[in-house]
């Protein structure tokens, strides 16, 4: 029981599942990946997220990294945001880079993050 969370020496981990049957009111927080098919009214915290076509985010979302396919309302802090073209998102977006495709629908305020200097 619980073994699918476990991983082997050397074994990628895989992603959590928030699945198009699922709407979850709340923070949602992982260590790890997080793909929404579902709806999520809250915040998520994680290292690298995937918001799939019909999936819904409402709320804030801080990670290394995301790919936004479905809707999007609220602010994301990320390293590296991708909206595709089937996306919708209305926010602030602070990122390092970011890659917006054509037909995307991107309501937002773009902010710039600085990558942080290692102290010596």
């Amino acid at each position: 029981m619980f073994e699918k969370g476990k991983k082997e020496e050397g074994e990628e981990a895989t992603a959590s599942l928030i699945d198009e049957d699922m709407r979850i009111t709340g923070s949602v927080t992982s260590s790890g990946d997080i793909i929404l098919a579902g709806i999520v009214d809250g915040d998520i915290n994680c290292r690298n997220l995937v918001v799939e076509n019909n999936a819904t985010l409402t709320g804030s979302l801080n990670t290394t990294e995301a790919v936004i396919a479905g809707n999007v309302k609220g602010d994301v802090v990320s390293d590296r945001v991708q909206i595709l073209d089937t996306a919708h998102f209305e926010g602030d977006l602070k990122c390092t880079g970011i890659e917006v495709e054509a037909g995307a629908h991107v309501a937002a305020r773009f902010n710039k993050r600085r990558k942080s200097k290692s102290s010596s």
